[in-house]
């Protein structure tokens, strides 16, 4: 609970023991997700550290706006969020990893894992607009399905559907089946940043992509900027509007697995795409599949690379 700091003058040691006090409950979560966690016979409030839920679904009469859920452990579930808006999601692990060993969580962490028996989905569905999804590490093993799958079915202000618009994903990593960020019926004004995707190297498999043709909405105003995409069959494919992609790093062969689309905006249009790393030579062969622009995209300032030693740049579209 936050304390009020009275007095006049001079700060004296209460008053700064009680800034300290205030800052250390900001930064604690409202209530406690811990999969692994031993609570039997414990006399502590329920979502507290000490007396956790074990999944999303056993918390979510609780879910309501300003929310801060805090992950620590290994968590196997598949969750669809209810349509609340602006609710956090923080792993509370140092940095994400997949905190397993032979697949048993092995301490600490924030992970993020498909059941391990009748796993069907998306590890996230998120429904309410304005969720923030921070520093937890996602591994989807079903074929077809997302990490986190970004949802609109509907429409109305404020929304009476579910609408994932404005979501923000930041410092998450992702590996897996399929794709890491799906939006499905185009959502808007999401942002992704300072996220890693790596391995999704099937073909087909994208870091970010969307389900063609769904919904009604634009895809209009992501934000996607200071991401790695690592070792990926496709970086980022999926029919932006308006877009603004900058700032990331995209590998070309890592980890043995060689990328054939770095960006792809098919029925997208007017994205500025600018002072990103693309690992891949402006004269390699088959680039022009490698790099599809939407109608009106502008690409400036991104840098190419060869093998060896030597710097290009495009200021252009890189085909």
């Amino acid at each position: 609970m936050l304390q009020q700091v009275t007095g006049g003058g001079a700060f004296t040691r209460q008053n700064i023991n009680t800034i300290n006090s205030n800052f250390s409950a900001l930064s604690e979560p409202d209530v406690w997700v811990r999969p692994q966690a031993t609570v039997s016979g414990s006399t502590a409030p329920r979502g507290s550290y000490e007396n956790p839920y074990g999944t999303m679904a056993s918390l979510a009469a609780l879910i309501k706006p300003g929310l801060v859920i805090g992950l620590e452990g290994v968590l196997f579930e598949e969750y669809s969020t209810p349509n609340v808006a602006d609710v956090t999601i923080r792993g509370m692990g140092n940095k994400p990893r997949q905190a397993t060993t032979g697949g048993v969580a092995n301490g600490g962490g924030a992970t993020w894992l498909s059941p391990a028996s009748g796993a069907t989905t998306h590890l996230l569905t998120l429904n309410g607009q304005a969720w923030n999804v921070e520093n937890i590490f996602f591994n989807n093993s079903t074929a077809s399905k997302a990490a986190i799958n970004i949802v609109v079915s509907g429409g109305g202000d404020p929304p009476v559907d579910p609408d994932g618009s404005h979501t923000t994903i930041d410092g998450c990593w992702f590996t897996g089946a399929f794709c890491g960020v799906l939006s499905t019926g185009l959502p808007n004004f999401v942002t992704v940043r300072n996220s890693v995707f790596f391995g999704f190297s099937d073909s087909g498999d994208k870091a970010i992509g969307y389900a063609v043709g769904a919904g009604a909405k634009t895809l209009y105003a992501w934000q996607i900027y200071g991401n790695e995409f690592w070792g990926n069959d496709r970086h980022i494919q999926a029919g932006f509007s308006g877009a603004s992609i900058h700032h990331n790093h995209l590998s070309y062969i890592n980890n043995g697995v060689t990328t054939t689309i770095f960006y792809d905006a098919t029925n997208g249009k007017d994205n500025a795409v600018f002072d990103n790393t693309f690992d891949v030579n402006s004269g390699n062969g088959g680039i022009a599949t490698m790099f599809v622009l939407g109608t009106n995209d502008r690409f400036a300032g991104n840098r190419l690379s060869t093998a060896v030693t030597t710097t290009q740049f495009s200021w252009g579209d890189p085909a």
